[in-house]
């Protein structure tokens, strides 16, 4: 893809727990994303099933009544799911790539879920990536994926990564080694005190706003978060999804309201390459020295986890 001009929407969504609802706010984001013209709309993480509430407490038996036994009951195969080809069928109809998260069940060892990205567009299902970081609760739940796949579209390489995931730069280098454009975040991110919801001091949302930024900066490429909003049994999550450009500026954000935002890119490529040479013609992936990162790949030391 050359010299092309990409309209991209990111989505601040408040998601029940009930899937049906989920999923006709979807498909109503997405007309809407269409008729304003948008190439691409990004939904936030778990947002078809609704993320888990409680995750200090999961019995992984079957038939129990907890969160876990919903997410089971309510998880998809990728792309075979019913939802899933929902969205789909939305994504062709309207002529938009579409990526959303969701529990995606394993086809082949029951009970085993995972915490996935899916990525479809006007040609059908593109492709899906599991969430590889978890914080230690989220672990009771999900399995955790293995790879950092790239995909390539019309509307240029897109590299995706989960929520936690950001919290690790070789998430994001791994991806824009790979060729990614595009780097696509679906979050559940709240604030640290549910109960006081203060968008000047709170940390989690401090490091939130600070990582979306450095993430784009630092591999000079497109970072797109969406995020969820609102009280979900005791997180209250901030919203403030956002599209940030390869200079590491924020080119639009929602806020702490439900809503959708837009940014055109005349040409993505040519956004990239103004950013690798906007600072003296320092390009960070090509200035790296690899062979000097001789720790990169080694597990650290269990000293060095404190």
């Amino acid at each position: 893809m050359n010299d092309m001009k990409v309209k991209m929407a990111t989505v601040c969504m408040n998601v029940a727990l009930d899937k049906k609802k989920n999923l006709e706010k979807y498909l109503e984001y997405i007309d809407e994303a269409s008729k304003n013209g948008a190439d691409l709309i990004v939904f936030p993480e778990q947002s078809l099933q609704g993320y888990l509430t409680d995750l200090t407490a999961m019995n992984m038996s079957a038939g129990s009544e907890n969160e876990f036994e919903y997410q089971y009951v309510n998880a998809e195969l990728v792309p075979e799911g019913e939802s899933v080809k929902a969205v789909i069928d939305s994504a062709k109809k309207n002529n938009i790539y579409v990526v959303f998260g969701m529990t995606e069940k394993d086809p082949d060892i029951d009970h085993k879920l995972y915490n996935t990205a899916v990525l479809v567009g006007p040609e059908g299902y593109v492709g899906s990536y599991r969430k590889v970081h978890q914080p230690d609760d989220e672990l009771h739940s999900y399995y955790a994926g293995n790879e950092f796949p790239v995909f390539d579209t019309k509307i240029g390489k897109i590299g995706m990564l989960i929520c936690y995931d950001k919290w690790f730069p070789e998430s994001t280098r791994e991806l824009t080694l790979g060729g990614a454009q595009l780097l696509i975040m679906p979050t559940a991110t709240c604030f640290a005190d549910a109960s006081n919801p203060d968008y000047e001091n709170d940390y989690g949302y401090y490091t939130f706003e600070l990582m979306d930024r450095v993430r784009a900066l630092e591999n000079q490429t497109f970072f797109i978060a969406s995020n969820q909003i609102g009280m979900s049994g005791r997180s209250n999550y901030f919203g403030n999804s956002k599209i940030v450009t390869p200079d590491g500026k924020v080119a639009v954000e929602t806020g702490g309201e439900e809503k959708i935002v837009y940014y055109i890119s005349e040409d993505i490529a040519a956004e990239i390459y103004k950013a690798k040479h906007a600072f003296a013609g320092m390009s960070f992936l090509k200035d790296r020295h690899p062979g000097a990162y001789q720790r990169m790949a080694v597990s650290s030391p269990t000293s060095n986890y404190n």
